[in-house]
């Protein structure tokens, strides 16, 4: 009696021992993810910081050709202003200058009109003379040889009033001639002087849109060297940021190398309590796991004889039974599948694995797995057809899936008579709550197609 009442004590204590270990290996795992989460966002990080350093970099060198092309549109800019400015000049001097002349051409206009009447002056003196002269001759010839000599100045007077009159119709002719030409200098140096005047006032224009110019980009060029300056700061900036969030990633990255260091070696532990524990239920049969035990492996043995039935009715073949061939389900999440013996299985499986629920109200589920983790038939209440919330369904809809996790790896692996495996399951929303998972071999026709699984609450 004390024996046994040690070896029940034992038992407890190993599989107390075994929760401690698997809480703390849950904690871990947990942990573990969270690093792996934090080193891939820090990973994503660090891509962005390099994407921002080179944006960066290549903000900063377009701002530097920015900088030169503003620099040299600010000298050309200069040159033409002050190009400007010299031609405003000359168009001014200019303007100046052919308002001088036509000035000087209105003088000459008014000394023409003076010549013009000065030699109408002297025709009109010449004209009398030359009637003079004519009267002088016709008294000469009166007096006979006594007007001799007069009519020899008499003739003379005429021939040099005939010469006046040639030589002041002659000047009359150029001075008219002139006075035309004059006219039409006159009315040229005019429009000249209005072209010139426009062309100042374009100048002057000009010069005030180049000075203008030349303003706004003394401005850009400003604010370029200030936007510079702003490139320059945040580029030192980013380089220190550069350098500290490195430094950071190699301190999470070696810690969580670390951490799933200790996750490996604390899933050895687990695995070494485990151990324990099955030693403990296998050699002392007072355990409370005694109950659940013997009904996973009457109900595995049971499994095997059905199907080995099925088998010989011709209900399925050896080769549907041991595919490995799981085709996706079409639009489900999580993705189901379904494989070729999946039919036989919800003929033969729910009966036991129904009845397998009464037993106690710790058990939480009764379904069996085959050597990959596909669960074909599951309990009634978590095969329920799928939903468009995928969170539920995980929950509810867990028949036809592939299960790859750690206990559900060892019980469809293991041939030993029975698996006995503590572990903490998620029941969302944060919670979890620890449980065991005890599970026999399913044997058909000599072969192991996989296990049954019975996991109830502690």
């Amino acid at each position: 009696m004390a024996a046994s009442d040690d070896g029940a004590r034992i038992a407890r204590q190993a599989a107390l021992l075994g929760f401690e270990i698997v809480d703390i290996g849950g904690f871990l795992k947990e942990l573990d993810t969270r690093s792996a989460d934090q080193l891939s966002s820090l990973s994503g990080t660090l891509d962005l910081t390099d994407e921002v350093l080179r944006a960066n970099a290549a903000v900063t060198d377009g701002i530097t050709t920015i900088s030169t092309a503003v620099q040299q549109a600010l000298d050309i800019s200069q040159d033409a202003v002050f190009a400007v400015h010299a031609s405003v000049g000359m168009s001014r001097d200019l303007a100046t200058w052919v308002s001088s002349v036509g000035t000087r051409i209105d003088e000459i206009s008014n000394a023409l009109k003076w010549m013009e009447t000065r030699t109408a002056m002297i025709e009109q003196i010449a004209l009398q003379v030359y009637m003079l002269s004519v009267n002088a001759g016709i008294e000469a010839t009166r007096a006979g040889d006594a007007g001799r000599g007069f009519a020899v100045i008499a003739k003379t007077v005429k021939e040099l009033s005939d010469q006046t009159n040639a030589t002041t119709e002659e000047i009359r002719r150029s001075v008219h001639a002139l006075s035309h030409s004059v006219q039409s200098l006159s009315q040229e140096a005019a429009e000249a002087s209005q072209n010139a005047l426009a062309v100042t006032q374009d100048s002057l224009g000009i010069d005030q849109k180049l000075t203008q110019i030349s303003h706004t980009i003394e401005g850009l060029s400003e604010i370029t060297a200030t936007i510079r300056s702003h490139s320059d700061v945040v580029q030192r900036a980013n380089d220190n940021f550069d350098t500290t969030i490195r430094a950071f990633g190699n301190t999470v990255s070696a810690t969580a190398s670390d951490l799933h260091g200790a996750v490996t070696r604390v899933n050895r532990l687990i695995d070494a309590s485990e151990t324990l524990v099955q030693l403990t239920a296998d050699q002392f049969d007072t355990t409370e796991d005694r109950l659940f035990i013997d009904r996973v492996r009457r109900d595995a043995t049971q499994l095997g004889r059905l199907l080995e039935q099925a088998l010989a009715q011709g209900i399925l073949s050896e080769a549907q039974l041991f595919s490995r061939d799981y085709t996706p389900i079409a639009g489900t999440n999580p993705q189901q599948c379904d494989a070729p013996f999946c039919a036989a299985t919800d003929s033969l499986f729910p009966a036991l694995q129904e009845e397998a629920l009464t037993l106690s109200d710790k058990v939480v589920f009764c379904a069996a797995v085959n050597i990959d983790g596909f669960l074909p038939t599951h309990n009634r209440k978590f095969s329920h057809p799928q939903t468009r919330d995928p969170v539920w369904n995980a929950a509810h809809c867990r028949n036809r899936r592939l299960f790859n996790d750690r206990v559900g790896l060892k019980a469809r692996q293991s041939k030993a008579p029975f698996l006995l495996q503590v572990y903490r399951r998620d029941m969302g929303n944060g919670q979890s709550v620890m449980m065991k998972d005890v599970s026999a071999p399913i044997t058909v026709a000599g072969r192991h197609w996989g296990g049954l699984r019975l996991a109830y609450k502690v």
